[in-house]
């Protein structure tokens, strides 16, 4: 074979190699925009698998052997023709075409990793601000929750000192309730200051003037003087019903245990007039009533102060009158 036939052989031969160099870099590249740069290329032929490499790499390989088969076509080419003019613009042309080739899938290469970076700072911005919500909704739900346990806390203890108030109330209800009991059996003993038989003259309520007057009209003693008609024994004795009214009601009241001169006093500025009057009283509002009268009587010099009676004293009346 001669020397131009071989030229032209060789010729072919590096220009189909080329051929095959520049669709295998169109191949990479597409592979690469659509798996990216950490994918692998799988080579099979007829399927035999014939190797694998990365995607990247192939690109690069792919490009550098099309630029050295382009370059070796080209010199064999030039080689083996006249220096035509037309033929070296042709070449430049396509040189000149293939170097912004290079440079386009440059410039595709570096916008593909600039997008993956911007992707890669955008995922890194969400995740950041996720990981600030859920700092800040953890932190608000620890804050509520120990609000919670702080309201839960003042409320048990609020809940004892309450508790601890009751058992101290039911206490001094017990005594309280102990003390009128042992007051009671006291009093269940005291005789009253008067009885039915007991004779005018003695009660000290009564004034030894008006005690007289009541001897002279035949009321001699307590159960004629609570029998007859207050209007009728003031107009035989000269004197206002009011005062025998009054003296007829602290007379009733002195035939309850334990009541005094004083006590029916008291009993009777208050508005209680009869044993059943006393006997319908609250023993709280009636210690009010006349603990206040009392008062006014020490004030006044009617009255010592250790004679104003207790609570007790007064429950102890209302529950004589009742028996």
């Amino acid at each position: 074979m001669s020397s131009n036939g071989r030229r032209g052989t060789i010729t072919w031969l590096l220009g189909f190699l080329a051929l095959l160099a520049i669709f295998n870099v169109f191949n990479a590249m597409i592979q690469l925009n659509l798996n990216g740069s950490g994918s692998t290329a799988y080579f099979v032929v007829f399927n035999v698998a014939l190797g694998s490499l990365n995607v990247e790499a192939y690109f690069w390989t792919s490009f550098i052997m099309a630029f050295v088969l382009f370059g070796a076509l080209s010199f064999s080419i030039y080689r083996g023709l006249p220096a035509d003019p037309k033929m070296l613009q042709r070449i430049a042309k396509v040189e000149e075409n293939l170097a912004l080739n290079s440079n386009m899938l440059e410039n595709t290469q570096i916008g593909f990793f600039r997008r993956l970076e911007e992707n890669e700072k955008a995922n890194d911005e969400i995740f950041r601000k996720i990981n600030i919500n859920l700092e800040d909704m953890k932190k608000e739900a620890s804050d509520s929750l120990n609000k919670q346990k702080k309201a839960l806390q003042s409320m048990e203890e609020e809940s004892r000192k309450n508790v601890e108030v009751i058992k101290k109330q039911a206490a001094d209800l017990t005594n309280l309730k102990k003390k009128i009991e042992k007051i009671g059996k006291e009093t269940t003993t005291q005789k009253a200051k008067l009885t039915s038989r007991t004779k005018i003259e003695k009660v000290k309520s009564i004034s030894p003037r008006l005690a007289t007057k009541l001897n002279q009209i035949k009321t001699t003693n307590v159960s004629e003087l609570l029998a007859s008609d207050p209007a009728s024994i003031a107009e035989k004795a000269s004197e206002l019903v009011e005062t025998i009214a009054n003296v007829q009601a602290q007379a009733q009241l002195l035939m309850v245990p334990g009541i005094d001169e004083k006590h029916s006093e008291l009993l009777v500025k208050y508005g209680i007039t009869s044993r059943k009057e006393l006997a319908n009283q609250d023993p709280v509002q009636l210690y009010r009533g006349i603990v206040g009268i009392a008062k006014t009587y020490v004030e006044q010099g009617k009255m010592s102060a250790r004679k104003i009676p207790a609570i007790e004293d007064v429950s102890s009346w209302i529950k004589q009158a009742r028996l």
